[in-house]
């Protein structure tokens, strides 16, 4: 409940309606010289805003929800913002209808692609997925059929849980010729045995004997895209909702695309150069901000508006000169700036990743949960809403982190991107760093890798960005990387012939699985964890990543074979010794 003062009511009735239909000048005149536009506080006072945040829209859209709080007759200036044609907002939230995911699949360039996410959303306890980003002025052009149809991955559940049960013919999905390719070598019963193993996956996890459609869950699809002009984003926005038919009646089912997704989260330098990502909303937060509010106001209401966003730079990287010339801010936002400028454009969820743009790559460091959990109480008390749904993002690396994240965070859900690529069973388990043997390990990496092959050929994946000829592929084989990289750093020749061209089919790979599986056959528990592979540094996740402990700057000691050895037995007694205690604790 709001309360607010007679002179506050004089304010915000006489003074600001006459603010926002002034010019410059006049605006200039009536509150003092300078940039400095209106921010509200928590007392509801107004005091100047500096031009790193966007205004004009922000607090038009800000007075409005006072005087829906308050009772106060809007001004018609201001309520001529709303979109007159939008149903009734239902007494269910957005977050809510989606049945509140909180286990999410990132938008990945070329590797959110469709048959991964069905893998991860039908066996290993994804909520809600993202699409890879789509660039909106590519994605509208008059002559872009061909990019559009090798991006957009998109369809109806009927369709999609068809296919999946045999019961739907999925040529209609095959739509590129690298799709095609990619099938090359395989036979109708390959392809069916694909089929089963998938469905005798689901049906294990379900505990179930058998898989109808009612089975098949398809969860709720994101679509990301890129951009900095409104009207591009609106009219994108409309196409991908109108060629995957979100904007028709789903008889119950959720629409194919839940919600549309900014791009404000990109630290890398084709962004800078496109004009999107985390350098949009750095040096350009009007810019932002205009788009999504013009976002919000033509969508569906049904359909929803989020934003993927990074932290914000500091003070001290802008008077280094990091944000470079091209931003039009006088200094960098604070957390509260951006998560309050973000609500008053009406966005309906948040990811915040736990990095600013600088902490990327080889500079990558570890995730700011406290950060991420100012933005989430930043939003709640903003919006009135103690249940506004943010998602953190970054620094998940195992089961267990899931967990941590979210009691250090408050966060609504998690979302993960490098570690899930790794492990996609990454939500349906409390692992930790020793919690599997070597062959376990080694056992689930090449599970996944057969299990996504196996999805694959059942529904190839459009080629994205990874070229016409053989995109499909291409998505395929960058999947496999990340998913054995821990094995394929220590068979270079097999890493040498996955990344070859010639290597270009489904079928391919699978031999190449099964050649990788019989060099480990032979070995016990004790030979496997005298591998490289067994060391937790030679994750695909931690490439560029130090280790989290106190000793991560200790040089690693020179082991002789003969103390490899006796070190590998230790580890295996120990954890014979956990396993007993664990067990007598049950009895």
């Amino acid at each position: 409940m709001v309360s607010i003062s007679v002179n506050h009511l004089l304010v915000l009735l006489l003074v600001v309606p006459a603010a926002i239909g002034a010019s410059d000048g006049d605006k200039g005149k009536m509150f003092g010289a300078g940039n400095g536009n209106l921010r509200r506080t928590s007392s509801i006072a107004w005091t100047k805003r500096p031009s790193s945040c966007f205004c004009s829209i922000a607090l038009k859209n800000s007075m409005n929800q006072v005087r829906r709080r308050t009772g106060i007759a809007g001004d018609p200036v201001l309520s001529a913002t709303k979109n007159s044609n939008a149903p009734e907002a239902t007494s269910q939230s957005f977050y809510e209808r989606l049945h509140s995911p909180k286990h999410v699949l990132a938008p990945m360039v070329a590797q959110s692609d469709l048959p991964f996410r069905l893998m991860c959303e039908e066996l290993y306890n994804v909520d809600m997925s993202y699409t890879q980003m789509i660039h909106a002025y590519n994605f509208v052009e008059k002559n872009g059929e061909t990019f559009r149809t090798n991006h957009l991955d998109v369809y109806g559940q009927s369709i999609v849980r068809g296919i999946i049960l045999g019961q739907e013919d999925r040529n209609p999905l095959l739509v590129a010729p690298s799709q095609i390719n990619a099938l090359k070598g395989l036979s109708n019963e390959d392809i069916d045995q694909s089929r089963r193993r998938i469905l005798a996956a689901i049906a294990a996890r379900k505990g179930t004997d058998t898989v109808s459609k009612s089975t098949i869950e398809v969860r709720p699809t994101v679509v990301q895209i890129a951009g900095h002009d409104p009207d591009v984003a609106v009219e994108a926005a409309m196409m991908i909702l109108e060629r995957s038919g979100s904007m028709a009646g789903n008889n119950g089912d959720i629409s194919p695309v839940t919600a549309i997704d900014l791009n404000l989260g990109c630290p890398q330098s084709i962004a800078r150069k496109g004009r999107y990502g985390s350098f949009l909303h750095d040096d350009s937060p009007d810019v932002t901000y205009s788009v999504l509010s013009k976002l919000r106001s033509k969508l569906p209401q049904e359909i929803g508006v989020t934003a993927k966003i990074r932290l914000p730079p500091t003070q001290a990287q802008a008077d280094a000169g990091k944000l470079g010339n091209l931003s039009t801010i006088q200094r960098p936002q604070t957390i509260d700036e951006r998560m309050r400028c973000l609500i008053d454009c009406g966005v309906d969820l948040i990811t915040v990743h736990g990095r600013t743009r600088f902490e990327n790559k080889v500079a990558v460091g570890a995730a700011n949960w406290d950060a991420i959990r100012q933005c989430v109480d930043s939003a709640r008390v903003y919006s009135g809403n103690d249940q506004y749904p943010v998602i953190s993002n970054g620094g998940i690396e195992f089961g267990d982190d899931v967990k941590q994240c979210l009691d250090k965070t408050n966060a609504s859900g998690v979302m993960s991107s490098e570690s899930l690529l790794e492990i996609p069973g990454l939500f349906g388990s409390s692992e930790t760093t020793d919690s599997k043997s070597a062959k376990d390990l080694l056992e689930r990496q090449l599970g996944y890798a057969s299990m996504y092959l196996d999805f694959a050929t059942v529904i190839p994946p459009l080629p994205g960005s990874l070229g016409i000829k053989g995109g499909s592929f291409n998505v395929i084989r960058s999947h496999l990387f990340k998913i054995l990289h821990r094995y394929l750093e220590e068979n270079p020749d097999l890493r040498s012939w996955l990344g070859n061209q010639e290597l270009n089919t489904i079928r391919q790979a699978k031999d190449l699985l099964i050649d990788l599986r019989s060099r480990y056959d032979n070995l016990d528990e004790e030979q496997l964890r005298l591998k490289t592979s067994w060391d937790i540094d030679c994750s695909w996740y931690r490439r560029h990543r130090q280790r989290n402990s106190d000793e991560q700057n200790e040089p690693a000691p020179s082991l002789s074979i003969e103390e490899r050895k006796q070190l590998a037995k230790l580890r295996i007694q120990k954890m014979k010794e956990e396993r007993m205690k664990k067990s007598m604790s049950t009895i």
